[in-house]
């Protein structure tokens, strides 16, 4: 088992790791109630610090994921951080080409995202929960911008770029690696009900294919980024 582990981009120990990492992370956000923002009314005074208890344990366990994969990366030295995402700009018309592709994949995301929705509305009962957890003002907003611009960083450089590469290394399969990785980054997201760990699934494997397409985390990043922060975008502009 030892020897098949050797194979990954980072050591063993390391992707044991960031393994309990996410082992840990459901049993920390029970034991802190994390999500008890979730039983908050959107209109009571309790729901801002509630909110920014949630963002800020998302935000801890995010930063430590990545810090993880990081070290990993740079102490097995088998691949770059550049390299993992896909590497430097070197004309203004690749940075106008990834934006471009970021962008498309944000808008397949929202209509894919859009589509889920419809077709799921029927089976769901927790729109009132979702609800408590969307922000309710500017503080809340701004604190669930820094969630979405890390969610988009960190988990496309975890999942699409540490994880995919170590599985595949391992594995010497980029099928199994791709679900296997996305099989832990919809793991990370039970917390938003079975039902919706649906679209989440869907929404992981359209970004595989966009990083394993492109050979870079860069458009994914952005249109993963946009996706999360769109409500908090629309929530600022409307107070401009």
């Amino acid at each position: 088992m030892i020897f098949w582990l050797r194979r990954g981009i980072a050591s063993p120990l390391n992707f044991a790791c960031l393994l309990c990492g996410f082992l840990v992370f459901p049993f920390v956000v029970k034991w802190t109630d994390a999500f008890s923002i979730a039983r908050i009314d959107a209109n009571s005074p309790e729901h801002t610090p509630a909110f920014l208890k949630f963002a800020a344990i998302l935000l801890l366990f995010e930063w430590t994921w990545f810090f993880i994969a990081w070290v990993g990366i740079c102490k097995y030295g088998k691949v770059s951080f550049r390299q993992l995402i896909g590497g430097k700009w070197n004309r203004s018309s690749e940075i106008f080409r990834d934006l471009g592709l970021g962008l498309l994949t944000f808008a397949i995301l929202l209509m894919t995202g859009a589509f889920l929705q419809q077709l799921l509305a029927r089976f769901q009962n927790d729109s009132t929960v979702m609800r408590s957890m969307s922000p309710q003002n500017s503080v809340e907003a701004t604190a669930f911008m820094a969630l979405a611009l890390t969610a988009g960083f960190v988990e496309e450089f975890v999942f699409r770029g540490y994880l995919q590469a170590q599985f595949t290394a391992i594995t010497g399969n980029v099928v199994v690696a791709s679900i296997l990785q996305l099989l832990l980054f919809i793991q990370g997201h039970y917390f938003q009900g079975l039902l919706r760990l649906i679209p989440v699934g869907v929404i992981g494997l359209l970004l595989t294919l966009v990083a394993l397409w492109r050979k870079s985390l860069k458009p994914g990043i952005i249109g993963h980024a946009l996706g999360d922060g769109l409500g908090s975008i629309l929530f600022l502009l409307k107070r401009l």
